[in-house]
């Protein structure tokens, strides 16, 4: 169990320059001056069970979130991600009543396989709303809160075919829904579509640490990312198209007396496909995600 009070003052802040507001130039006020008290009582418990080669587990809780200062005091243009943000003064903390599970199941050190669905309950939860109003030319986001009910699941499942070769394959689910307010019944701003993951991966060693009997240091996996269309949007947000991506990745650590190299590679998209995601603020202003790309990491460990 956890108490928590928070204490956030907002300093009013105007405008450095100059604003025709009804017919006159004014130094708009972007926010005003407040304080706001918050007082919260969470709790939590769980389980963990285990037999055989079987593991459940259980939790149970309850959490909050203070509203930030841009929740509450923002009035102005977020030019990260073009568009108008409006803070909410009088939103309460975000509370969650929460209930998750976890199932696991191994077979041999052969198969093992995973399933965690849970559940959230927010009697207020907080968002940015999209609206159809423009303000300075860009659409009207504000922070609102609503009841909102959440579920979902994840589940992955991967076989050791050797010592060296691992399949894996899992997924992902999100459901939710406003309870209240004035879009009850839509799902949230940018929710989440399902996603699939579908992969193998090689590992293997060469040089001093290639013996038979030592543990692989090296590996080169192929992966196949497919996410679903998402056509549960709320208005006026805009439904987005499924896609999949083809990615691959390398690496191997190397010993040197005491020291560890590290090296990773990493290439995305490589069929450099062309597709928006629909979690991302870019697709608004019709900028899809990056194409193929590489990266290269080199970690060292002394």
């Amino acid at each position: 169990m956890r108490f928590d009070h928070a204490h956030t003052h907002i300093h009013s802040y105007h405008d450095w320059y100059l604003t025709p507001i009804n017919g006159e130039d004014v130094f708009a006020e972007r926010s005003a001056d407040s304080h706001r008290y918050f007082n919260s009582l969470t709790w939590s418990a769980g389980v963990n069970y285990a037999i055989g080669s079987w593991v459940l587990k259980a939790n149970v809780g309850k959490s909050f979130r203070v509203p930030i200062p841009k929740e509450l005091g923002a009035d102005g243009i977020n030019y990260h991600i073009f568009r108008y943000e409006r803070g909410n003064s009088s939103l309460q903390p975000e509370e969650s009543y929460q209930f998750d599970a976890g199932i696991s199941w191994s077979w041999k050190n052969i198969l093992d396989v995973q399933i965690d669905p849970y559940v959230n309950y927010f009697p207020n939860y907080i968002f940015l709303n999209p609206t159809s109003e423009y303000v300075e030319g860009l659409q009207l986001y504000h922070y609102t809160q609503a009841r909102v009910l959440r579920y979902g699941l994840e589940a992955q499942a991967a076989i050791h075919l050797s010592r060296f070769w691992t399949t894996e394959l899992k997924g992902e689910y999100l459901y939710a829904r406003q309870r209240s307010g004035s879009k009850k019944g839509y799902t949230l701003p940018f929710s989440t579509p399902w996603s699939a993951d579908a992969g193998v991966k090689y590992a293997f060693s060469f040089g001093k640490q290639s013996s038979p009997d030592a543990k692989p240091l090296g590996f080169v996996s192929l992966n196949v990312h497919i996410v679903g269309a998402q056509h549960e949007i709320v208005p006026p947000e805009k439904p987005t198209d499924g896609y999949w991506t083809l990615n691959a990745s390398a690496g191997h650590h190397f010993l040197l007396g005491s020291t560890m190299l590290r090296l990773a590679l990493h290439a995305d998209n490589l069929l450099n496909r062309r597709y928006y995601d629909h979690t991302s603020y870019y697709r608004l202003i019709d900028v899809p995600e990056p194409g193929r790309n590489f990266a290269l990491m080199i970690g060292l460990e002394f």
